[in-house]
C-alpha cells in the first residue's frame, strides 16, 4: 500500500490508499446549490484573508484559484482538500466549522476554478471524498 503524506506545519495528514484506488477516482461533484451556500460561507469566514476574488485578500492568504489552486490541489483528491480546510482554518479557530460548511467552502472554491457543478454533492463522508480526484 502506498502512502502519500502532507506535512502542514506541525499537523501530519496521512491518506493512504493502493496505486489501483488512486486509479479508481472519479472527478470531484458538487452542486450549485452547495457551491452558493459555500459562498455565503466564505463571505463570512474566509474572505477577509483570501478576499472577495479568492485572491486577494486584506490579510496575506493564499490564493484559492487559478493556477496556484492548480498546483497545490490539483492532482490530489477533494478528501485532501476538504481534510486540509478541516484541520488549519480558520486560521484563528481550525477545525471550528461544521463538516457540512467545510464540504460547502471546498464546493464553492471548486466552482471558482472551473470544476462544473452537478447533480450531486461533494459528499461529508471522508470514503467519499476520497474517491473524488480534482485532476482536470
Amino acid at each position: 500500500m502506498n502512502k502519500m503524506m502532507w506535512s502542514l506545519g506541525s499537523t501530519v495528514l496521512l491518506l493512504a490508499g493502493s496505486v489501483a484506488a488512486l486509479a479508481q477516482t472519479a472527478p470531484a461533484s458538487f452542486t450549485a446549490e452547495q457551491a452558493a451556500r459555500g459562498e455565503t460561507d466564505y463571505q463570512r469566514n474566509c474572505q477577509d484573508c483570501h478576499g472577495a476574488n479568492l485572491d486577494d485578500g486584506e490579510f496575506g492568504g493564499a490564493p484559492l484559484k487559478g493556477s496556484y489552486f492548480a498546483q497545490h490541489w490539483g492532482s490530489g483528491t477533494a478528501y485532501a482538500l476538504v481534510g486540509y480546510m478541516k484541520i488549519k482554518m480558520p486560521p484563528d479557530r481550525p477545525g471550528q466549522l461544521s463538516p457540512q460548511t467545510y464540504t460547502d467552502l471546498a464546493a464553492y472554491i471548486l466552482s471558482r476554478n472551473g470544476y462544473v457543478p452537478g447533480s450531486s454533492e461533494l459528499p461529508l463522508e471522508d470514503a467519499g471524498q476520497q474517491s473524488m480526484s480534482l485532476k482536470k
